[in-house]
């Protein structure tokens, strides 16, 4: 199970980065469960683990130990290995399909690779400004290039007359993609131009041999009706609805809350609510 680790001098948190496998397929629920609880043992024990945070959004798990925190927690994803490209574009929402002639018709350009990076990351920024969310920082995104490279990282964005209105960023393997992050202008003729740009890196990536595509998330019993429209949105592509958790539990919880008080200490320090923080409040 891949695990990143941080070290803060004097706190050591880790992220579970994606569910516990093996020979390449995920373990069930029952023996995740017995994975997790080993693993907090083994930490409690060790002293080089003081607290579990929430795992990425694209490692959704099969089961929770008891006395975490957790939530209910999915993502849509889309089979490239055992469909041909007209058989994925007949599971869209025939709206989808129709939005997606449209842009053909209407001359949308796709173009995908490193070079529509900066492009990207203007529709990306603008977006996320005006939602008013957290945005990585466009080194964030350049460094994925530099170290995982082309074959890892892909970045594809779709222009009306030359003006870029809408852009994603996947991370994969041929095991599968992650589209992490999106972008979209709202004031353009190519109504589908989202849609558009989805498929065509869908068909970009199988040609590359990657099996299956990840809209990587959706919460699942939703209350904020501010997502409900990312719900639709990544449900409207006809991919099979995966259901998990996310969970998170301090293994030194008296150190935890120390750190925790420590930090609220200091000047201009903001508490940002994580997504199980956020559906439970």
């Amino acid at each position: 199970m891949p695990m990143r680790f941080i070290d803060l001098k004097i706190f050591f948190p880790a992220q579970i980065l994606f569910a516990p496998h093996r020979d390449a397929v995920e373990l069930n629920s029952e023996e995740q469960l017995s994975f997790f609880n080993r693993l907090i043992e083994l930490f409690s024990k060790s002293g080089k683990c003081d607290r579990l945070a929430q795992p990425h959004p694209f490692g959704i798990l099969a089961a929770f130990p008891e006395g975490s925190k957790h939530c209910d927690f999915g993502t849509y994803i889309v089979d490239l290995e055992n469909q041909d490209e007209k058989q994925i574009f007949e599971k869209f929402h025939p709206k989808y399909q129709k939005a997606i002639t449209h842009s053909q018709k209407h001359n949308a350009e796709i173009k995908i690779g490193k070079d529509t990076l900066s492009d990207f990351y203007m529709l990306y920024e603008a977006t996320m400004n005006k939602a008013g969310m957290h945005k990585d920082s466009f080194e964030y995104f350049n460094s994925l290039y530099n170290y995982l490279g082309s074959n890892r990282v892909c970045c594809g964005v779709v222009y009306d007359q030359g003006k870029p209105v809408s852009g994603i960023i996947v991370i994969y393997t041929r095991y599968s993609a992650f589209l992490t992050h999106a972008g979209t202008f709202g004031d353009s003729k190519l109504y589908g131009a989202a849609k558009l740009l989805n498929y065509e890196m869908m068909k970009y990536l199988k040609k590359n041999g990657v099996k299956k595509y990840d809209f990587v998330g959706v919460r699942l019993k939703n209350s904020n009706p501010e997502l409900e429209g990312i719900f639709r949105f990544k449900k409207g592509f006809g991919g099979e609805l995966k259901e998990g958790y996310l969970w998170k539990t301090d293994i030194l919880p008296y150190k935890a809350k120390a750190y925790d008080w420590l930090a609220r200490l200091k000047p201009g320090n903001k508490k940002t609510l994580d997504i199980i923080d956020q559906i439970n409040l």
